[in-house]
């Protein structure tokens, strides 16, 4: 099984959409640069809100993604923006859609 570790993984990522990647990789360096500047004291804060982040970009990100590409045609770079975007700022995406929503349940 360990030798066939390597083998997975690559057939797992080459068959991933071109656009999940993009997210991954960006809502990454999104989060990673969140966690930089975050103003936590505590790195266990900063590491699950980086989590958060990239786990915003990867699910937000996409719907984003989808926006810009549709407006500009970017295509991947799209993604790539939509995703450090939702990867630096997950969070506060994150609780603006809620809001959004759990203000529309409200009325």
């Amino acid at each position: 099984m360990q030798d066939q570790y390597p083998d997975i993984m690559s057939r797992l990522i080459g068959s991933m959409p071109e656009q999940i990647g993009a997210l991954v990789v960006s809502g990454a360096a999104g989060a990673y640069v969140r966690a930089v500047f975050a103003p936590e004291a505590s790195w266990k804060r900063r590491m699950v809100e980086g989590l958060a982040g990239a786990c915003g970009a990867i699910f937000l990100g996409g719907l984003v993604g989808h926006m810009l590409d549709s407006l500009t045609g970017g295509g991947s770079w799209s993604y790539l923006a939509a995703g450090f975007i939702m990867g630096e700022g997950g969070i506060a995406a994150i609780r603006g859609v809620r809001k959004l929503i759990l203000e529309r349940a409200a009325k």
